[in-house]
């Protein structure tokens, strides 16, 4: 129990902040340990005005959970009858992000975009 609170109370890797400029837009960041401070490195764009920002939020965290490597996730089934369905955007040597586009599908006909994450090169292939 001790090693989990130790490893629960350690500066996460990636954290994430609500853009004060535009409203459904979320900042990534990432800590830095050569330089000690967190860094933005990508951003979490809602596509879909309808859906509600609290919601857009429990994605995003899930997001950085996965992204901080932990298991538990929120449980957000209760709130939509939607499944979340992501597509890798194809690289290429002059583009400086990575993208993936979310898409919402609710079974009824084609699925939605729903919104576009964009994360800096090489956040994800080397240890910081």
């Amino acid at each position: 129990m001790a090693m989990n609170f130790n490893s629960e109370s350690e500066k996460p890797e990636f954290l994430y902040k609500r853009n004060s400029l535009v409203p459904h837009v979320f900042q990534i960041f990432q800590f830095k340990k050569d330089k000690g401070v967190y860094e933005p490195v990508g951003t979490y764009t809602l596509l879909n005005m309808a859906e509600p920002l609290d919601l857009t939020e429990k994605k995003v965290i899930n997001l950085i959970s996965i992204m901080n490597g932990k298991q538990r996730l929120i449980d957000f089934t209760k709130l939509t009858q939607e499944r979340i369905l992501f597509t890798i955007v194809p690289n290429s040597p002059e583009n400086l992000n990575e993208k993936v586009i979310f898409r919402t599908y609710d079974g009824n006909s084609v699925s939605i975009e729903n919104a576009v994450l964009e994360i800096e090169k090489g956040v994800f292939e080397d240890e910081q």
